[in-house]
């Protein structure tokens, strides 16, 4: 009887979740608009997001960066009428980040934190 009390506060203490958030963990859209840019970011679980650019000029510059002022990643887009990618961002450590937009038609950038909570929980376990 001990064993199974054991076996299941070390099984309740090694399940105890790591939920990171940034922002939101439910779905959410955002849209920021600055001249004629428009920016979207599209939140969904596990940490992907799904940033939306329309009326891009020439070429622009696409980029995350932490608040340090640290390139993560970045692209250059061509000139399109839309651009749309899906991030995967559950690597990045806790901390501020963003989303930085810089096009001929102007310079938007959407910050976003991520942080790391852990919830843990007990049950009563019945005896047998």
């Amino acid at each position: 009887m001990k064993r199974i009390i054991l076996v299941a506060a070390v099984w309740m203490g090694v399940s105890a979740a790591n939920l990171a958030t940034a922002n939101s963990i439910n779905p959410s859209t955002e849209v920021r608009t600055d001249g004629t840019v428009d920016m979207s970011v599209e939140t969904f679980k596990d940490m992907k997001f799904k940033l939306t650019i329309k009326n891009l000029s020439n070429r622009s510059y696409i980029a995350i960066k932490r608040s340090t002022g640290e390139t993560l990643y970045s692209e250059y887009a061509s000139k399109t009428e839309s651009y749309t990618k899906v991030f995967d961002l559950s690597n990045l450590a806790d901390g501020k980040y963003a989303f930085v937009i810089e096009s001929g038609n102007g310079n938007i950038e959407k910050p976003f934190t991520i942080s790391t909570e852990t919830t843990r929980t007990v049950t009563p376990i019945s005896a047998e």
